[in-house]
């Protein structure tokens, strides 16, 4: 669902976007960076989260959707927002 989005330096640590009515859909760790993208179904609508330093508490970025056609570019946002604090964090 998400083979044409660029995650690295992420890696993929769970897919399970076959199955979209569950709470747990998709995860990608930065590990060395401490950030993770998540992707859940939370009954009423799909959330795409980015935590920074494992504090899930407060995420560095959400966004929700009720489409799951709308799940893709909400993703691809995500990944690209990491991207750039990425280039930003290494800059300063």
């Amino acid at each position: 669902m998400f083979d044409d989005i660029d995650f690295s330096p992420g890696i993929i640590t769970y897919d399970g976007t076959k199955f979209l009515d569950q709470e747990d859909i998709f995860q990608v760790a930065y590990r060395a960076e401490s950030y993770t993208l998540d992707v859940g179904w939370y009954r009423r609508f799909f959330k795409v989260v980015v935590i920074k330093n494992y504090d899930w508490q407060k995420p560095a970025l959400e966004k929700r959707c009720t489409n799951p056609d709308q799940l893709h570019e909400l993703v691809k946002e995500c990944a690209d927002f990491i991207r750039k604090r990425l280039e930003t964090e290494r800059n300063n």
